[in-house]
């Protein structure tokens, strides 16, 4: 019954072959296998990404309802806020010190609903995206090795704060380092690849050992043969 809901939730056809099927059909195959069991905490990392909008909307329709019905909660990291305004309950920012900030209720939030109600040429489109964008600009601009004092106004008003964020994260390490040092500085390593080696290495052994076997048999014939 779970099965035959995210089926008809996500669009699936259950006679697709995967290996005919493009990317967003694939996640939606890999949405529904990791659904199937009923959750308490669902976390998502940009892992709706890949969906056309209609699958995202009723894919996030599903969720919350799926929280509604039996008090589950779900945890969406994401830098894409389209449709996030009208499923998401609360918020919570990771700061630039890679400290997670207090989770907020967004009903009671007043920067968020400051941004709500803007009115004209002011106006949000985007709620959700206008407040993470500001909360990371005041992040920035609080830096004091970023920017230089902030009571000097010349001093801010020449500064790109746009240009600024990017030569920041310019310096930033490679944030899958940690998989491709523990593969031994493998170049081109992707996700799977070790799984495979050693699934090879491993089918490789056993076939060396049935050539050696075969190989002992037809030995112990020919010299049985010598004798006779």
């Amino acid at each position: 019954e779970r099965r035959d809901e995210l089926v008809r939730v996500l669009g699936i056809n259950l006679n697709w072959r995967m290996h005919e099927c493009s990317d967003g059909q694939r996640k939606k195959v890999r949405i529904m296998i990791k659904l199937l069991r009923p959750f308490q905490l669902c976390v998502i990392d940009e892992f709706a990404a890949d969906l056309d909008i209609f699958s995202r909307t009723r894919f996030f329709d599903y969720l919350s309802l799926e929280c509604e019905k039996r008090g589950a909660s779900v945890v969406y990291a994401t830098h894409i806020f389209d449709q996030a305004d009208s499923w998401a309950s609360h918020v919570a920012f990771m700061q630039l010190d890679k400290v997670l900030s207090p989770v907020h209720l967004l009903d009671k939030y007043a920067p968020y609903q400051e941004i709500l109600a803007r009115t004209g040429s002011n106006r949000a489109m985007c709620p959700m995206y206008t407040l993470v964008l500001e909360e990371l600009e005041r992040q920035y601009r609080n830096q004091s090795d970023v920017f230089g004092d902030m009571n000097d106004e010349e001093d801010v008003d020449n500064q790109c704060l746009t240009d600024i964020i990017m030569d920041e994260q310019s310096k930033e390490l490679a944030s899958d380092r940690h998989d491709t040092e523990r593969e031994n500085d493998q170049s081109s390593w992707v996700s799977g690849r070790l799984t495979r080696q050693l699934a090879k290495a491993e089918e490789e052994v056993k076939r060396a050992k049935r050539m050696g076997m075969r190989n002992g048999v037809i030995e112990v014939s020919e010299e049985k043969k010598s004798i006779e």
